[in-house]
């Protein structure tokens, strides 16, 4: 199988970029998947999410790396079915092997091959989970108040029946 090298041009200097460089200087994670669900293609950050070198995830299924029930997965199978970009917020990957992320997930047809899927798993910031936790703290008080609420309702009348009686 031969390689494909992609070279964009800078228009200033006129040098040769290659694609791979700059996919790899991207802080998000960026997988290729073809139409059989092997990884064809990784950049470093999608290495590091992964917890494997390039040349151990290239050909590998992604199922060996994130269990079925994954939401990612079903975000794939959407796009090639529908032959365009889908991206789902907030969502959460989980295995043993990469552990717990909370991602935002981008994915495309690739041009070339529409069964073949580009997915961008941005990591979302530490500020979304304290803002996570801080709503369902948010939450827990609110059920708090309102049952002490609840019980000043009805403490209440039962005090003004035995004041009368």
């Amino acid at each position: 199988m031969a390689k494909r090298v992609v070279a964009l041009r800078q228009t200033a200097g006129g040098t040769d970029v290659a694609a791979d460089s700059i996919l790899n200087a991207l802080a998000s994670a960026i997988i290729v998947v073809n139409g059989a669900g092997a990884i064809v293609h990784v950049n470093s950050a999608a290495e590091n999410f992964l917890q494997g070198g390039a040349e151990h995830l290239k050909g590998r299924a992604l199922l060996e790396l994130l269990p079925n029930d994954n939401p990612l997965f079903s975000l794939i199978q959407q796009v090639r079915d529908r032959g365009f970009a889908i991206s789902e917020y907030g969502v959460t990957l989980e295995s043993p092997r990469i552990g717990k992320h909370f991602v935002n997930l981008h994915a495309s047809p690739l041009a070339e091959d529409p069964k073949s899927v580009v997915v961008t798993l941005q990591q979302r910031s530490i500020a979304d989970k304290i803002d996570r936790q801080l709503t369902h703290r948010g939450a827990a008080r609110s059920v708090t108040a309102m049952a002490a609420m609840l019980a000043h309702e009805v403490k209440n009348p039962l005090s003004g029946i035995r004041g009368a009686a």
